[in-house]
Parts: C-alpha cells; structure tokens; sequence
C-alpha cells in the first residue's frame, strides 16, 4: 500500500539520519555534530504506526534497527508477556532496554559487523540482580557484584562457562529472583548468547567498566561501586530511578556509538535505526524526557537515527502548503552546535494531511460514484487510516457490482459478508472502550458540557455510572481530540467534525430502532429545554440558537423559520448569518422520525400570509441544511436556491444588511460547490448569537 505524504520522511530525512539511501547499497556522508530526535505527530488513525512499520520494512537487513510500541504491553511484539507491576529490580525502562538490546544486536545481512552491549548489560545486570542488604553488608554485596563482572578469569572457556552458568542459574530461578517482570522472563534466554558474548570478551568488558567507573553514579569509587550505587539508586524512590535509567540510557547510546571506529566512520558505516511509536502515553513520555535529556548532556557520538510517532490534536485548519510536516522537511536534520534546552534535539514533524488527488489515487482501477472521492476527503479531514477504510469501503462495493450512494457511505460493509459496518469499524478502532464509545455516542448531539451532564442523567442504557462526563472528557483529552468552538458558542462537546460525524451516525442508528425515532426526539427535546426563550410561555423572548439548532434536528423547521425571520429585525446581517450558519450544522434525524405537526402559530414577523421574506428564510433555511449533511456532495439545485433567497434578503434589508447579505449571495454558493458547509461559513463582521 502506497503511504501519501511521507515522502520528506523516507525520501530525505531518515536517509540522512543512517547516511543510507532509501533503495540499495549506496553510502551517504554522515553530517558532524548530532542527529536530531524526531517526532511525527498526527491524531488518531492518521497513519502514525504505518509510517513506522514501512521504515521497518525499507531497512530490513540493511541497518540495527528496533521497533517497540510504548503504548502497548509487549512492545508490539506478540509473544512478550505483560509487565508485572510494584517489582523492585525492574521497571517499564528496564524491560524496554532489555527489548530493544536484543533487537539491536541482531546483526542484518547487508551490514559491517554486529552491534554489542557491555556497558547496557552490565547496568542492567547490576539492577535486576540487586538484593538489599543491610548497612555492615554493601562490602560482601559489591564483592559479589564484582564477581559476577570480573573479566579476569585465568582461562577465556572457564569464564565463558562460568558466566553461562550464572545465566542459567538465573532462568532456572527467575519464579524467585525479586523483581524480573514476565516480560523480562521473556527475554533472558534468547538474551543468553548476548550477555557471555558481552561480559566474556575481556576488551568489551573492560571498556564497559572503564565507562561506568566515570559515570560518577556515586560520588567515589570504581566500576563496581558505581554499579552498585546505581543498583540502590533504582531501588530508591521515583527521582532516583528516573536518574539511575538516564545512566542505562546513557549506556545503550555509548554502546551503539563505541562500534563506529575512526576506520568505520571513514568507511560510512551506516547508523542504526530506533523508531519508538506513541511516544505520548505514560511510558513514552518517560523514555522520550529521559531521551531528549541524555542526548541533550552527554558528550556527542555516533548516534542513531530516532523516529517517534506520538498523538497530537489536529490543526482546525490544514497547515499551509510548504509548512514542515512529513510532505516537506527542510533539512539539515543534524546540529552542530548544542542548543540552550533538551527540546532544542527534537524536530517536530505533523503527519500530512492526504490531498484530494490522493484520496483519488487510493481506488487505483476502480472507479467510484462522481464525489465520492471528495465526500472521503472531507469526512476523513485528510486522516491516512480513516480515508484508507472509507475507500476499501467503497472499492468492495464496487467490486460486488453494486451501486454505491455517497449519502449511504457509512452504512457501507467493511469486509467479506458479515462485516460491519465502515462506521461501526471505524468507532472501533477510534474509540475502543464500548463504555466510552457509548457515552460518546449519546453526548455527541451536546452543544456544551452543561448538555452532556444533562443527558447523562438518562443515557447511555445501562451505563455503569460514576462521573461518566468528566471520564469522557478526559477520554477526548488523553486521545487529542481537538476542541474547536463553533462561532457564537463554546461548543460542541464532541468538536472534531470527523469523530462527530460518526457518532451522530452511530446514534441514528441506534435510535431508528425504536417506534418514529423517539429516542432521538427525546433527546433533543431534552437538549432543546434547556434554552427555552422563557418557561411561562412568554412571546417575547428570542429564541436561543441552540434550542433552534436541536428544533431542526428534529425537523421542526417552522419554528426555526419563525424565529430566524423575528430574529432579522433584532439582529445584525453578520449575526443572524452567524446564526443560521450554526443552526444548519444541526444532525439529520433518522429516516422514521415523525414530522412534528403543523404549526398552529403565527409568524410575529410577517405582514401577510405570503410573506416573500419569511418565504425566503424557510427556503434557505431547508436548502443550506440539506447541503450541510456531512455526506452530502454539492447539489446544484440546492445551491442555487441558497443563491436566490440571499439575494431576496438583500432586496428587502437595509443598506447595511444589504451589503452583507449581498455578499452571502455571491460567495456562499461558490464555496458550498467547492465543498465548505455549514457552521463553516462567512459570516463578514463579529457575530453576536
């Protein structure tokens, strides 16, 4: 599967980063100074891992390379069992470093010698060994330490065969050793061969020691004390853990770094390759800190190209052409100079968002109904994984030669016979806790946080209670759902426009199984009550916008009329633009809701029973709703009559309204042709709903 908009990324940053091409054997020179640690953000499903997952797949057997996802518990590797929490001797950390040594000791076949590790391994091997002692016993303590490390064995076989021994003593008793997590179980065998290889070779094990004897871990002392201070310092509380993994940190750099010789950097040996994907959750968040701050103190060596992938909220507005993101990096991707802070290491790459034409280029052979392509792009806000599933969506219709209505695209089965539906997958992989999921679905139609605790009360079905609005915000917070307000209100509660849409599908869906849609109505009805222009039953009160955006969702289209047709006399043009704007953003309701009865009132604003305004209104009112549908492609029809009603406002407005309205009627059908829909639209001047 092609990737869209990751060229800067495969075609110029990594490249530079290992000093090898994209394709082949061909050598690129290594720049002075450090590499960079990058980061690629982009919201949910945007495409974070996949961009991971092919750098994989382009330096396969050409460079060391480790992959490890830090938001899941065996690193993406299956077979790795689960971290055991509250351990003494081992943490999150030390169970990644253990990981990523092994993978990074796996010598590919296109490259010049394998990596080693004596310095990581001797660190680790001092903190996962560790036993507390009393005071009058840290001499006999270090004295076994400095057994365990000692190179000096008379003979290479007998060291070799005595360190082999201690292994094997340690897997076999791994169920007693304090602290040695089930994942770390995991590796210890396969980890065998590294550790005699590592402690065995007398020149690496000596450099290993000679390295950590200048840490300064512990104020005095040699190799072996300051591998027992860093023991004891990970035994301590969280500020001297986090210190002692900045020295293991520190050590799987120099290890890494200590196989680039003079002869080998001549040669342009490549660089190894560390991708580390979501970086945002608590784990990652550790590592990157740790990361950024070692790369940031320690002296500059031959390091390895960093890529990270981590959650961010996406920008309200596509970042402009040329802006950095993984489109366009301008390089050089390595500093010569050391910057004033840790962040000064880290480039911050946005995932790019997919361009119209890319989303055309996804159907390959097939050819989708006209506006599809454009109904992806927009729904999918240029996400990679939402448009990639709404395009297989289509192509699978397509290929059972059945017709494919773009106003029915969510309702599209995802997958061979019975599969779900493309919405109901991608709320899956979006929202994966159905508790959430189903909060979220039924807070969806909330205009502001006060309607969400409303609808609380009463929904979700069965939901298992506490404080579900707060733990749902908190939910949209943690996943980097951006928080965008409509004009005039802050709100809606779910504000992402692609995650809002599927919701409101969802909770269509939901609510057409129950007799004329009434769960639906109850709901808005609900929502609506909560702006009444006033409980007695006064006529003149204004109505809020919010209880006309919830009497549209359920079709009460006389009442809003009504109201936006007073609302012209009390409003300035920008305002009552602004107004209708954001009340024909109101959910369409399911196809069984039934139609409110006739209304039995008056409109207050006309002067007789054919009024041409309140005529115009009405007309522009259905027409722009209609064409706001998320799934809806430009109609023509619509258009022109949202056309024709702005220019009959214009003739009947004063001069000041008249020019606003005026231009309403010459820029919103264009825009509306090129896909823009309400609440999105101009509304020339501060509007004050």
């Amino acid at each position: 599967m092609t990737l869209y908009g990751r060229s800067a990324v495969f075609n110029e940053l990594v490249p530079e980063l290992v000093g090898l091409k994209p394709e082949g054997h061909s050598l690129l020179p290594i720049p002075d100074g450090s590499p960079l640690l990058v980061r690629c953000t982009g919201g949910r499903y945007s495409g974070k891992t996949a961009l991971l997952e092919r750098l994989v797949e382009r330096y396969a057997q050409r460079v060391p390379q480790a992959y490890a996802d830090l938001g899941a518990d065996d690193f993406g590797q299956p077979g790795l069992a689960p971290p055991d929490d509250g351990t003494a001797n081992a943490s999150r950390t030390t169970d990644l470093l253990f990981y990523l040594m092994d993978r990074l000791s796996q010598q590919p076949r296109q490259f010049r010698g394998k990596l080693t590790f004596p310095r990581l391994t001797q660190g680790l091997l001092a903190v996962t060994s560790w036993q507390a002692v009393q005071p009058a016993e840290l001499a006999a303590a270090r004295s076994r330490l400095a057994g365990l490390l000692r190179e000096s064995q008379p003979d290479v076989q007998k060291r070799r065969d005595q360190v082999a021994g201690w292994i094997t003593q340690v897997t076999e008793g791994l169920g007693t050793v304090p602290g040695l997590g089930p994942g770390l179980r995991e590796l210890v065998p396969p980890l065998a061969e590294i550790v005699t290889t590592e402690l065995l070779g007398p020149h690496a094990n000596r450099d290993g020691l000679k390295w950590w004897s200048k840490r300064r871990v512990n104020s005095q002392g040699d190799a072996h004390a300051q591998l027992t201070e860093l023991a004891m310092r990970f035994r301590g509380d969280r500020d001297d853990r986090r210190r002692a993994e900045r020295h293991l940190h520190a050590a799987l750099l120099e290890d890494m770094a200590d196989h680039y010789t003079l002869l080998r950097r001549m040669n342009r040996v490549p660089r190894p390759l560390l991708l580390l994907d979501n970086v945002h959750t608590e784990l990652g968040q550790e590592v990157w800190d740790t990361l950024t701050r070692v790369w940031h103190e320690e002296t500059p060596r031959a390091w390895p190209g960093v890529v990270a992938t981590s959650l961010a909220a996406e920008p309200a507005v596509p970042d402009p052409d040329g802006a950095p993101s993984t489109r366009n990096a301008a390089g050089p991707f390595w500093r010569q100079e050391k910057p004033e802070a840790p962040p000064g290491w880290v480039l911050r790459l946005p995932l790019a968002r997919l361009g119209l034409d890319e989303v055309k280029e996804m159907f390959g052979a097939d050819r989708p109904e006209p506006g599809a392509a454009q109904v992806i792009h927009r729904l999918s806000a240029g996400r990679a994984g939402i448009a990639h599933t709404l395009v297989q969506a289509v192509r699978g219709q397509i290929r059972r030669g059945e017709p494919v209505d773009v106003r029915s695209l969510l309702d599209l089965p995802y997958g061979a016979e019975p599969a779900p539906h493309v919405n109901e997958r991608l709320l899956g992989i979006l929202i994966p806790a159905q508790v959430a999921r189903a909060r979220l679905v039924y807070y969806a139609p909330a205009l502001d946080d006060t309607a969400a605790h409303h609808l609380s009360a009463h929904y979700p079905p069965g939901d298992p209670g506490g404080v579900p609005v707060q733990e749902t915000l908190a939910r949209l917070r943690d996943d980097h759902w951006g928080r965008c307000p409509w004009p005039g209100i802050d709100g809606p509660f779910v504000a992402d426009p692609t995650l809002r849409t599927l919701l409101l599908h969802d909770l269509r869906l939901r609510t057409q199984e129950t007799p004329e849609a009434e769960r639906w109505k109850n709901i808005h009805l609900m929502l609506r009550s909560l702006y009444a222009p006033d409980a007695y039953g006064s006529t003149t009160a204004s109505h809020d916008v919010r209880y006309l955006h919830h009497s549209l969702a359920i079709g009460d289209t006389d009442t809003v009329a009504r109201a936006l047709h007073r609302r012209l006399a009390q409003q300035d043009a920008p305002s009552w633009l602004a107004a209708l704007s954001l009340i024909c953003a109101a959910p369409h309701p399911p196809a069984n809701l039934t139609a409110p009865p006739a209304a039995t009132l008056s409109c207050p604003a006309c002067t007789t029973d054919d009024d041409l305004v309140h005529q115009a209104v009405l007309l522009l009112l259905i027409n722009l709703w209609e064409q706001s549908h998320p799934l809806a492609p430009p109609d023509m029809e619509k258009i022109n009559s949202v056309r024709l009603q702005l220019l009959t406002l214009a003739q009947w407005s004063a001069p000041a309204a008249q020019r606003v309205f005026f231009q309403a009627h010459e820029q919103w059908p264009p825009l509306l042709n090129r896909w823009r829909q309400a609440p999105d639209l101009p509304t020339y001047g501060e509007a004050r709903t």
